[in-house]
């Protein structure tokens, strides 16, 4: 089975700023404005490009995670951030 691609809800409507390590996301279709970190603000960059799994996402930024996360345990962060940012209606599946 083919793991599910995400993507950015209504990318023309959402515009972000990014002040070392932690920015502002304004979502102009709903109103709503959400402060997050800089990890969020790189799913936006990514996702606004492409349509990406969960899978891809860890091999692009897998970098910037802490050096002690293994593989497995970043999948399941990137997931969690993820449905995190879709409950903020940022993201949804592709």
């Amino acid at each position: 089975m083919r793991e599910p691609l995400w993507s950015v809800h209504r990318p023309a409507d959402i515009c972000w700023r990014d002040w070392d390590g932690l920015g502002a996301v304004y979502d102009d279709g709903s109103g709503d404005t959400h402060l997050v970190d800089a990890l969020v603000i790189e799913f936006l960059e990514l996702l606004t490009r492409q349509p990406l799994s969960v899978r891809q996402l860890v091999d692009l930024l897998g970098d910037a995670l802490p050096e002690s996360m293994d593989q497995a345990t970043a999948f399941a962060f990137f997931e969690r951030q993820l449905r995190s940012m879709r409950d903020m209606g940022l993201v949804e599946p592709a």
